[in-house]
């Protein structure tokens, strides 16, 4: 675990937050089951559970007022469920598909979906094309830009 999330870390470090990776990695080492935030600028944290992304203030919610030490892995796989059903709902940006990865000692096992919900009533097969000649421009603006070369205010090499 340490070894991937720092080289991990060391990658993404080097292009200065320009690579767009925010992970979560979790696995088994020696130190036991970890759960590891790698930020797209290299920085990472531990923790007994991380959330991230549009939805992970809702769920974080429901993680740390339902999270304690000891649970089963039903409880924990059910707590997890409602914390993702937190960020889903509570988020427009969110998706609406609960899927669950399990990882223990040498065995890693993928539960998709566990839930699905906010299933579209009717997709249209084609997709939606409009005409453009149907669509009304209220109001357009233009600007002319002018760019012209110079002396520059500082040296960027």
């Amino acid at each position: 675990m340490q070894m991937g999330v720092a080289r991990l870390s060391s990658h993404v470090f080097k292009y200065g937050g320009h690579v767009g990776a925010h992970c979560i990695v979790g696995g088994v080492d020696v130190k036991g089951p970890q759960l590891i935030e790698v930020s797209n600028d290299g920085h990472h944290k531990a923790g007994p559970f991380l959330t991230m992304g549009s939805g992970s203030l809702a769920a974080m919610a429901i993680m740390e007022t339902f999270y304690r030490e000891g649970m089963t892995a039903d409880e924990a796989q059910e707590l997890v469920v409602k914390a993702i059903e937190a960020g889903i709902y509570h988020d427009l940006g969110s998706g609406s598909n609960v899927d669950v990865c399990i990882i223990t000692k040498g065995k890693v096992q993928y539960k998709r979906p566990v839930k699905s919900d906010n299933h579209k009533m009717y997709v249209k097969p084609d997709g939606y094309q409009f005409r453009a000649d149907r669509v009304q421009v209220l109001e357009e603006y233009k600007h002319k830009v002018t760019v012209s070369t110079g002396e520059q205010p500082m040296d960027l090499n």
